[in-house]
Order: C-alpha cells, then structure tokens, then sequence
C-alpha cells in the first residue's frame, strides 16, 4: 500500500510539474513602441511592467500596466496616461494569444523556431485580432525567449485613440504626431 501511495505521489509530482505554467521574467522582458512627430522626428518608449503567462496548452494570457509608460519624459508620460491611454479608465492592456507548445516542447537548448501567431490586443476597451510572427528560442531547459519576428503596426483609430493623439499634438504644439504606432517586443519565460 505505502509503495503504491509512494508512486501515486511520484506520478502527480511528475504531471504537476510537467504542466507546469510558464512566468514572463518582467526585468528580462521589452513592448517598445515608437512615435514619429513633426514627420519626421522618431522617439521610443516602453513599458515598464508587463505580467504574463503561458500554460501547458500554450495559451498566451499578458497584462501590460499602461500607467508604466516610459518615454524619458515625465510630463510627456503624464499626458499620455490622462489623455491617449485614459488609465484612470482604462489601466491595462491585455494580449492573449496561442502558441504551438509541441513545437516548443520539442525545442532543443539554443534551438530556434518561427511560428505564426494571432494576437487579440484588448486595449481602451477594443478588441482587436493582429497576426503576425514570434520566433520563439529555449535558452534552457527552464528558460523561453519569444520575440516578435516582425515589426507591428497599431493603428490608433482602431483602438479609438485619435481623440488622446490630438491632444497630444495640441499641448505639444505639434504640426503632426502619426496615427499609426510601430511596436516591438522581447518576452522571456520561466518555467514554474
């Protein structure tokens, strides 16, 4: 009996940590986004505190703290989260997607694999489908390294952002600020 609890044990032990979830690393992990003002002036920013996940069955869930807007400019920080993201409204956006986890779980360490993937980005109440690329490398046995494979395009007026963008561009007293936002990403995991 005590063999057969010990096994019992052993295999749930096994199953529980081969289903293990899989945590994004926040200080290891980049969304970089850039905006082009005056048409032809670039400048980056980021966010600084992202919180996601993917399980056993490769669901992608991503909470990204629109109040952590950085883009090295304090009161350019400030009027983005009152005027374009609205946080006291909306705080978070949200991504979730799917990922094929027997090609990751087959992934050698150090080996690479470009998979497609469709995003549904939640963000100022909007839901919206982008699919694009991510190539996804395991580091270690414990460790996923997912990047975007290509540059994404977010369109403000998809996400009812033209309204915030304007008042931007009036307190800045901007000729132009594009409507259209290039974004970037480089996500690590660790397993559970």
């Amino acid at each position: 009996m005590l063999k057969k609890a010990g096994l019992l044990l052993l295999f749930l032990c096994f199953s529980a940590a081969s289903s293990a979830d899989w945590e994004l690393d926040n200080n290891n992990s980049w969304l970089n986004f850039i905006t082009v003002k005056k048409m032809d002036t670039t400048e980056q920013g980021k966010f600084k505190t992202l919180v996601g996940t993917i399980n056993e069955k490769g669901q992608v869930e991503l909470k990204i703290d629109l109040a952590s807007v950085d883009t090295n400019i304090p009161v350019r920080d400030e009027r983005i989260k009152k005027f374009l993201f609205q946080t006291a409204h909306f705080a978070n956006a949200t991504l979730s997607a799917q990922l094929d986890m027997a090609k990751i779980n087959s992934l050698a360490v150090g080996k690479m694999e470009v998979m497609p993937i469709s995003v549904i980005l939640n963000l100022h109440g909007i839901k919206q489908k982008i699919n694009g690329h991510v190539a996804v490398t395991r580091l270690t046995k414990k460790k996923l390294l997912v990047i975007s494979r290509n540059v994404i395009f977010l369109k403000a007026v998809d996400f009812n952002l033209m309204q915030g963008i304007e008042r931007l561009r009036q307190l800045a007293k901007l000729p132009h600020i594009s409507r259209v936002i290039p974004v970037i990403f480089t996500f690590t995991f660790n397993k559970k």
